[in-house]
C-alpha cells in the first residue's frame, strides 16, 4: 500500500479544509512602509511558512555538507591507514631477514642455497 501517497492526500485535504473555512477571514498586514488590507488569513500563514522554509534551506544544506565533508575526510584517513598497514606488512619480510648472517639473497629462486 502506498502509505506516503495516502499521507500526502490526507495533508492536502486538511489544507483545503483549512483554506475553505477561512476564506471569509481577512486581516491587514503591515510591512512598516506599506500596508496590505483585506488579505485572507490563510495567505498570510502560507507566505510566512514558505518564507521560513526558504530561510532554513541554506542552513540545512550547509550543515549536511559539513557532515559529508567530515565523513569523506574520515574515509580518506581510513584508506591512508589501511595503505600504511599494507606497506608495513610487505616490508616485514620473513624471519630470515631478522636473523644475523642471513639475507634475502642467500637463496636462489628455486629455494636452494647459492654456491
Amino acid at each position: 500500500m502506498p502509505w506516503k501517497l495516502i499521507f500526502y492526500l490526507i495533508i492536502v485535504g486538511l489544507i483545503l479544509v483549512f483554506v475553505g473555512l477561512n476564506l471569509g477571514n481577512t486581516t491587514d498586514i503591515s510591512l512598516g512602509f506599506i500596508t496590505y488590507e483585506g488579505v485572507p488569513v490563510f495567505m498570510g500563514l502560507f507566505v510566512a511558512f514558505f518564507l521560513g522554509v526558504a530561510v532554513s534551506i541554506p542552513v540545512a544544506v550547509q550543515s549536511s555538507s559539513r557532515k559529508t565533508r567530515k565523513r569523506s575526510q574520515r574515509k580518506q584517513e581510513r584508506a591512508e591507514r589501511k595503505q600504511l598497514r599494507k606497506e608495513n606488512r610487505g616490508s616485514r619480510g620473513g624471519i630470515s631477514r631478522l636473523l644475523p648472517g642471513t639475507s634475502s639473497k642467500s637463496h636462489d629462486t628455486e629455494g636452494g642455497p647459492i654456491e
